[in-house]
């Protein structure tokens, strides 16, 4: 028959290699299982002790992250394993959680006196040891191996330093000096601690700190500064140049350890910091890739509401929709030849549609009369300007289509309407509105004129520079002509002419 141990790992070998141990110090068969069921979701090896030598003896053998006991076991209690486990130097450091059908506060107190860092009193809610045992291996995460660089040029120190921490199951790097360690540290990325003297050759504690503290690599990586000299002011200037802590040889093991332990808990707040600030940040790279998204169907769905809305109210006067979209690639052009940007050229261009919206509420008997307007008939022609910023008054994406509806008209020497607006008092857009709108009438057939010449129609363009239109506006219109991307607009769309 079989030892207890061996039955035990003979019965969870299928967990063995886990990164985390939770020892159970359990009697009851039916309490195993349900412990065991308890704890699945834990990265975890679960282990099994049936009495409290059994207990005691596999604590120091696997040294487990967290053991947790009943209070009544064969052999010995739990109160006598968890004092025995705080006395020994190679498991004090365990945490111990009691897990006990007997609430007694009595007992609860003296659980707490021989040092466990929690009493769970059984039936408990589904999850709640599992909760309170995954907060413990975290915390204690540290316990795992670690991989810690050493500058040492003392053989001697060296030696007890690397036993020290190697039996703690860390792995160690041995440098002789600064310089070695520094290209250590170039050639490694998974050191997450570093322990060096002050003086040492090549390279001493002082300049290894600072080199250190200069590569953001490394920037949150632990340093403690071991050297026999115990000077206020040396150890103010190595604290200056980067070190964590300091520690005066000959040192305490256990101190020695304490400290170790202390910096790579703050390394691991600063490692889930990271990761959460990761998290954060591919989350705000995928909502703002939502929000472009979404932003862009709402930029077309304006967009074809405003083109429907524009051809609409120009089929009336002149049954085609293709006026509002040569003014709107012209405009768009003029804006980009005077400097503005990509963006704010397609503002425009896209503004300049609206320019006529105001006419759905002309008469037709206006709108289409083949002759000239009266006084009367073109006092009411001009109020479609009134009209169009009256309808696009409610939606901010339409802002720039208003003020194009209301000022297109307007002249630069002050002669325009509705408002009799001049020079700069105009709105940019609407200022190069008014040389696509003009330009584009001039060149089209309506029924009450032939279509011009795009050279005679230019020439007029010219003409009205400082008085109608803003000179900036029309030099830049110019060079468009002269460069022929004039000419290619109108080619575009020539049958609709």
């Amino acid at each position: 028959m079989k030892d207890k141990k061996e039955d035990a790992v003979e019965v969870f070998s299928h967990e063995a290699g886990k990164r985390n141990k939770v020892l159970l110090a359990e009697e009851n068969k039916i309490a195993q299982k349900i412990l065991h069921r308890e704890l699945d979701s834990l990265d975890a090896e679960i282990i099994i002790a049936r009495d409290g030598w059994e207990a005691i003896r596999l604590a120091g053998e696997l040294s487990p992250n967290v053991i947790t006991t009943e209070i009544d076991l064969p052999g010995m209690g739990g109160f006598e394993i968890c004092r025995k486990l705080k006395n020994s130097y190679n498991t004090r450091d365990i945490p111990v959680i009691f897990v006990t059908h007997v609430d007694s506060e009595e007992d609860r107190k003296k659980a707490y006196e021989v040092g466990a860092v929690d009493y769970c009193v059984a039936p408990f809610k589904p999850g709640e040891l599992a909760s309170k045992i995954k907060k413990l291996l975290e915390v204690w995460g540290m316990r795992e191996s670690r991989t810690i660089l050493i500058a040492e040029d003392s053989e001697t120190i060296m030696q007890i330093t690397s036993n020290i921490l190697k039996k703690q199951g860390h792995e160690v790097l041995e440098a002789r000096d600064g310089l070695e360690a520094w290209k250590i540290l170039q050639e490694r990325d998974d050191i997450d601690l570093i322990i060096s003297d002050i003086n040492m050759p090549n390279m001493d504690g002082h300049q290894l700190c600072r080199k250190i503290r200069l590569d953001s690599k490394w920037e949150f990586v632990p340093i403690i500064i071991c050297s026999t000299l115990a000077d206020k002011e040396d150890i103010v200037m190595l604290l200056n140049s980067g070190a964590d802590d300091y520690v005066i040889k000959p040192f305490s093991t256990e101190e020695f350890l304490a400290r170790i332990k202390a910096h790579m808990r703050v390394k691991e707040l600063y490692n889930d910091l990271n990761r959460a600030n990761d998290k954060l940040q591919a989350f705000n790279i995928s909502l703002e890739k939502m929000v472009e998204a979404r932003t862009h169907q709402l930029h077309e769905a304006n967009m074809e509401a405003i083109t429907m809305l524009a051809v609409a109210s120009e089929f009336r006067d002149t049954d085609t929709g293709s006026h509002v979209r040569r003014i709107a690639e012209y405009s768009r052009e003029i804006a980009l030849a005077m400097g503005y940007s990509e963006s704010k050229a397609d503002e425009i261009s896209y503004s300049s549609i609206l320019h006529d919206v105001g006419k759905i509420a002309i008469p037709d008997s206006i709108l289409k009369k083949g002759g000239s307007l009266t006084d009367d008939e073109f006092e009411t022609m001009k109020k479609h300007t009134a009209h169009g910023e009256k309808i696009l008054s409610d939606n901010k994406f339409f802002k720039m289509g208003k003020d194009v509806a209301r000022w297109h008209h307007e002249k630069f020497d002050g002669t325009g309407y509705p408002d009799g607006f001049s020079e700069y008092s105009i709105p940019l857009s609407s200022r190069i509105v008014a040389v696509a709108d003009v330009f584009d009438a001039l060149t089209t057939e309506r029924v009450y004129k032939k279509a011009w010449a795009e050279g005679k129609a230019h020439k007029e363009i010219m003409k009205l520079s400082g008085k109608h239109f803003d000179p900036l506006v029309i030099d830049a219109f110019d060079n468009l002509y002269k460069e022929g991307v004039i000419s290619a607009i109108l080619k575009k769309y020539e049958s609709d002419r």
